[in-house]
């Protein structure tokens, strides 16, 4: 499912939404379904009658329907994505957020006001009145981030919560290291507070109209894990049956945090209930300037979201001003050629699970993890779930459903999620950990099974050096000096245990021997632990350190990696292999601004044969089999493209 979501400004009159038409209509193979966003923001249009909204979605909404296309409205501002500064609280407004620190939203609403339901049940209840075949709610449907970071705290919640009265005195007691209990129970009030708003917007929609598919956006963890994410009873409550995953990619100035946002969209998938059967990824370029994301970036986008599980793509792509559409032609010419590419991808990848090593996250990490200094209302880099992500780049599958991995990759602070017992489960089987993720497992009184004990911090001026192991092979020697930092939270790893093995020492600029900075060790339970202490998810891009990692892994996993590629390339591998081996599918991405040369997949599977999915036809691939592997030639892949393989 192919759809496009428009601003009014492209809806709105006559004149513009014709041109709308007639650039859909030149690439109708592109384009199933359109979406209105109702609005922008809740000024002016909170001023406009509900009656008269209703009419003229009602009319654009007849004429997509008469054109073939399957037709709907996106509301936009349910909470409030956003503060707007210099613009006045709107008119008769309902009981605004307010942050842990006492700010006040000047355009959020809260969830628990009685006014603000009856408010956002009539503006559903309006676009559920139009006839439209689906209704989307937007992302504003969290917690966190509305104008305010840490909300809500106003006197109705904090009537409901059921804690006091007082602010400042509650937030204290959050701010309290023993108060884990405390910030569990405020997790869940949040949790319930949408869950309660959820359920009357679905209520709404179902008593006006029942044939009206609902939809819910989510957002990935990374961007927060302030109250949770209670996905699956969001999406009951309201009656869901599509999800829209998303997250911010809208340019090309980062281009590599792509791979970033293709985890947190699987991720979010993995907790959708099942009862939502239609995923449409949500591409977003805001703020729409033609030039600011390739055409390919977006078709590299799609094909990634499908290979995390989405059943379609939204666009959010055109402008939000009238004015010739000509410029979004090769757009859309781009997306309505490739579509024979990701009607075949869903196909082959059809019941097979992803594959690949697991980093840790959690939606309830911020509920669970250890309160420091700076209290609880502050997250930082050591919490963020994409600092393994790298890996991915340098060819090292990466998958975000623990279920079907081969190892787990504790970065960080992510470890504080876990209980000791969740710990010491993970560490009977592969676990790669960080440094501060090893004095995680110290305090929760498993770090023994790592064998080795946090040492000396270093600051600065120390370069990685590898030791004659057998995973550097003819890279003994070698080394990388990352320029770290005190952020970098180097330090050497202490022996803990006998059997621990060496695989890189850390060097002084001096020369002076520091320790190690990369063990590995297999403890008493039969679980493999690899500890990385220097730059372990930064500057990887070295043939070496490739090299030594993918070897790395591969030994974790007792052999479980699913794919390797013997080129030092930067190809990103995502793959889904079936239970028995007989069917495969890989999405190779090419995160270079270099051809990336003909490259030798070792696939952990045994098809009869591997094709290359094309616009044009499947080609079939030379492939043999060697051992327990098949071992595929796959041409050059172009900078900055995916190669799709099915294998079966």
């Amino acid at each position: 499912m192919l759809s496009y979501r428009i601003s009014p400004e492209q809806w709105d009159t006559d004149a513009q939404f014709e041109r709308v038409l007639q650039l859909l209509a030149a690439h109708r193979r592109g384009a199933d379904e359109v979406a209105l966003f109702e609005q922008h923001y809740p000024r002016p249009a909170a001023d406009v009658p509900l009656s008269q909204l209703t009419a003229a979605w009602a009319r654009r909404i007849a004429q997509l329907k008469q054109l073939g296309y399957r037709a709907g409205i996106n509301v936009l501002w349910t909470l409030g994505h956003q503060d707007m500064p210099g613009l006045p609280a709107p008119k008769n407004h309902s009981q605004l957020m307010v942050g842990h620190d006492g700010a006040v939203s000047n355009a959020c609403f809260c969830p628990n006001d009685p006014a603000f339901h009856t408010r956002i049940q009539e503006r559903y209840r309006a676009a559920a009145q139009a006839k439209p075949d689906f209704i989307w709610v937007d992302d504003d449907f969290r917690m966190s981030h509305h104008g305010v970071t840490y909300p809500c705290f106003c006197p109705l919640c904090l009537a409901k919560f059921g804690h006091g009265t007082d602010r400042a005195r509650l937030v204290a007691e959050l701010n309290e290291p023993a108060n884990t209990p405390l910030r569990r129970a405020w997790s869940e009030f949040c949790a319930a507070s949408l869950e309660s708003v959820a359920r009357d917007i679905g209520q709404a929609i179902r008593e006006t109209d029942p044939d009206v598919e609902i939809g819910l956006m989510t957002i990935g963890y990374s961007h927060s894990t302030y109250a949770g994410y209670a996905f699956p009873r969001w999406m009951r409550a309201l009656g869901a049956k599509r999800g829209r995953p998303g997250h911010g990619y809208y340019t090309d100035d980062a281009p590599r945090q792509l791979a970033s946002k293709t985890l947190d969209v699987g991720r979010e998938i993995r907790d959708y209930p099942s009862t939502v059967r239609s995923i449409e990824y949500e591409l977003e370029n805001y703020p729409y300037i033609e030039l600011d994301k390739a055409a390919q970036t977006v078709l590299n986008e799609s094909t990634l979201a499908l290979m995390m599980g989405c059943t379609g793509v939204a666009y959010n792509a055109l402008k939000e001003c009238v004015g010739t559409l000509r410029d979004y032609e090769p757009l859309l010419a781009a997306i309505a050629a490739e579509r024979p590419v990701w009607e075949s991808l869903r196909q082959v990848m059809d019941g097979l699970p992803l594959a690949g090593l697991w980093p840790a996250d959690s939606p309830s990490l911020m509920a669970e993890r250890t309160v420091g200094p700076n209290g609880w209302f502050s997250e930082g880099p050591l919490y963020n779930i994409q600092q393994p992500n790298q890996l991915a780049d340098i060819g090292i599958a990466l998958t975000p459903d623990r279920r079907s991995s081969c190892g787990v990759i504790l970065a960080g602070k992510v470890a504080e999620a876990f209980s000791a017992d969740e710990l010491r489960t993970m560490l009977q089987g592969a676990v790669l950990a960080d440094g501060v993720a090893l004095q995680v497992l110290w305090e929760r009184g498993v770090g023994e099974l790592t064998g080795v004990r946090p040492g000396e911090h270093y600051g600065s001026s120390v370069t990685e050096h590898f030791t004659d192991h057998q995973f550097n092979c003819a890279d003994r020697g070698d080394g990388r000096d990352a320029l770290v930092g005190p952020g970098d939270n180097v330090c050497s790893l202490a022996p803990a245990a006998p059997g621990v093995e060496s695989l890189s020492r850390l060097m002084r600029y001096d020369g002076v021997d520091c320790g190690s900075c990369l063990s590995v060790f297999t403890n008493k339970l039969g679980g493999r632990v690899a500890v990385t202490s220097y730059a372990p998810w930064r500057c990887l891009g070295r043939g070496a350190k490739r090299r030594q990692l993918t070897a790395l892994a591969d030994w974790l996993s007792h052999g479980r990696l699913p794919v390797l590629i013997e080129q030092n390339a930067r190809v990103a591998p995502f793959v889904r292999v079936a239970a028995d081996g007989r069917r495969a599918t890989l999405v190779l991405f090419n995160m270079a601004l270099d051809p990336s040369g003909p490259l030798t997949v070792r696939l952990r599977a045994h098809p009869d044969k591997v094709r290359l999915l094309t616009a044009a036809g499947p080609v079939e691939l030379s492939s043999h089999a060697v051992g327990g592997e098949t071992r595929i030639e796959v041409p050059s892949i172009p900078a900055w493209h995916t190669a799709v393989l099915a294998g079966a």
